[in-house]
């Protein structure tokens, strides 16, 4: 019978720096979360929108080319986007991207609330369950790697669905318009997408990192993340709506009609200085993005050729961001911050290991 030597044996391995050392909890935290069922099919289904986007980026090229491939698409893109439009489309060229990509981050932000929802909870409350931080700890692993690790899953996750998609659109509708200055003009549209997934990565990361660090039950995590995610949203919404009642009411009932442009120029004032959206999580993330790829003046300039009398239609995008960018820009941050603090004192009082 052989006899194994029990005692200390040396390591030949080589050490990673210590700079590196939370990519090994990303990594391995992004395996565990990918061979969730679910988690695998909401990314599938995620990229759809990211199908769309190229498909038009790609379409959009061939308009500017003038190709007979969109000869057939012309009458539609002509009452959906006016005459001007199609007839010159290399001057709109600026406005049609942002708005393609402004929608596909409205949907894609949907997707996001989604993927933390299903891949969050476990992250923090899941070692706090099995008692697992000591053994983390008791590693060469400061309380920083720890968390910039559990960081990098969620920021993983949501990149797959975000920032991947949009670099491979980007290149795509490039390659449709053969037009070399399509690159000075929408490069900021590009610069502007990737650092709102960065932020939403960072805000939703931090903040679901914080609630999962308050529990054990994962499904508790689960709640709180609804209410963040929902019931903020809903509460601004009712909020809103009495505030815009009381304006109608004062101005007669008549007026209160949507597709009424007196009532929407008047809205659009008030909208100015309204704090009612800051109360929900997603509209001050919205607020971010439209301000990052100026949504409102793709918006404004469409406004401009559209006919007196049938502006309607598109002054009604432009009322829930017209407060001031950096409203939102501090309530994000004073989340992030505490979001930040929650997480530290929650794991520093368990962490033993000196």
């Amino acid at each position: 019978m052989p006899i194994i030597d029990q005692g200390y044996q040396h390591w030949s391995g080589e050490l990673s720096g210590q700079a590196w050392r939370w990519l090994a909890i990303t990594r391995r935290g992004v395996k565990t979360a990918l061979q969730g069922r679910w988690i695998r099919l909401a990314i599938l289904v995620a990229w759809l929108p990211a199908l769309v986007l190229a498909f038009v980026l790609c379409m959009w090229g061939l308009v500017e080319r003038q190709s007979d491939l969109v000869e057939t698409f012309k009458p539609f893109l002509t009452g959906l986007l006016g005459r001007p439009v199609v007839a010159g489309p290399r001057e709109y060229r600026v406005e049609i991207w942002t708005l393609c990509f402004h929608y596909f981050l409205t949907w894609e932000l949907g997707f996001i609330m989604i993927l933390v929802l299903m891949a969050g909870p476990n992250l923090v409350s899941q070692d706090l369950r099995c008692n697992a931080l000591p053994l983390y700890f008791s590693r060469p692993l400061r309380r920083i790697d720890y968390f910039a690790g559990k960081l990098g899953v969620i920021a993983t996750l949501i990149g797959l669905i975000v920032i991947g998609p949009i670099l491979v659109a980007y290149s795509l509708g490039l390659l449709f318009s053969l037009d070399i200055t399509i690159v000075r003009d929408t490069l900021p549209i590009l610069f502007g997408s990737i650092t709102y997934g960065v932020i939403v990565a960072i805000s939703a990361g931090l903040l679901m990192l914080a609630m999962s660090s308050l529990t054990r039950n994962s499904r508790y995590v689960a709640l709180l993340w609804l209410g963040v995610w929902l019931i903020t949203g809903t509460v601004s919404v009712v909020l809103i709506q009495v505030d815009q009642a009381q304006r109608s009411r004062a101005v007669g009932a008549r007026y209160h009609r949507w597709d009424n442009e007196q009532f929407l120029s008047a809205e659009l004032d008030a909208a100015k200085h309204d704090w009612r959206p800051l109360v929900s999580y997603t509209a001050n993330l919205r607020r971010m993005e439209e301000s990052l790829i100026h949504t409102n003046a793709a918006w404004q300039k469409l406004i401009e050729l559209t006919p007196v009398g049938q502006r309607g239609r598109l002054m009604f995008n432009l009322v829930d961001t017209q407060y001031p960018w950096y409203w939102s820009a501090g309530v994000l941050i004073g989340l992030a911050v505490l979001s930040a603090c929650v997480l530290n004192l929650t794991v520093k009082s368990l962490d033993r290991i000196k």
